[in-house]
């Protein structure tokens, strides 16, 4: 079993595997500040910048009302604030639903336009069905998502200004930090991408965050 960037915390939930939640029909989603899965498990500053702690598949929608046939995973994951100091953030992939066998997936990581502090504006929450996220950027920028989708793309869409809403969104280290860390899962594991896309080879575009080069993180896979 290779636990990757797992550092040996007792009683870190995400050591040798990373918990995931399948996805729930027909619910509203909470909001970022009420919804647990917001919540670093114990021990994760430990783990290496964009190891992921969590993941958990949703239902995506334009205006939070019309159902996309798209299939999507929220993968909470390990990044640094904008003091250097550990914080975990989500990002959403989404990615095509149906594609052709081995066709190779490029990862395409796009940072929405945030323009509030407040979490509802947050990507991970206005993205989804049944979100209430009157003025979110981030659902209106949901046509220029759809078009990388049309090309066989998959597309990660971070929370980049930060988990905690502290007006993070400008730019700054955190935001730099967030987007470099959020396609690393997919250097080398597909394995938090739903089960049928399991196979997807990627070719994430990356860039150095401002505290130095990025290093690769192997995970464990979910069976």
């Amino acid at each position: 079993m290779d636990l990757g960037s797992a550092a040996p915390a007792a009683g870190a939930e995400w050591i040798g595997s990373v918990p995931h939640e399948d996805i729930e029909r027909r619910v509203r989603p909470l909001l970022p500040g009420d919804d647990p899965f917001y919540n670093p498990p114990q021990g994760f500053q430990h783990a290496e910048a964009g190891t992921v702690l969590r993941s958990r598949d949703v239902e995506v929608a334009f205006l939070g009302l019309i159902p996309q046939q798209f299939t999507a995973t929220q993968l909470l994951y390990r990044t640094t604030d904008m003091n250097g100091d550990p914080e975990a953030t989500v990002t959403t992939v989404i990615a095509p639903a149906e594609r052709a066998p081995g066709q190779v997936c490029p990862v395409l990581s796009y940072q929405c336009a945030i323009d509030a502090v407040t979490s509802r504006c947050f990507p991970s929450y206005a993205l989804r069905r049944r979100s209430v996220a009157p003025g979110a950027l981030a659902q209106f920028e949901f046509f220029l998502i759809a078009a990388a989708l049309a090309e066989g793309w998959a597309v990660s869409v971070p929370d980049h200004d930060g988990s905690k809403g502290r007006g993070e969104h400008r730019t700054s280290p955190v935001t730099a930090s967030s987007t470099v860390c959020a396609p690393r899962w997919a250097r080398r594991s597909s394995a938090f991408l739903p089960r049928h896309r399991s196979g997807c080879g990627v070719t994430p575009a990356e860039a150095s965050p401002p505290h130095g080069p990025p290093r690769w993180p192997a995970h464990t896979r979910r069976s």
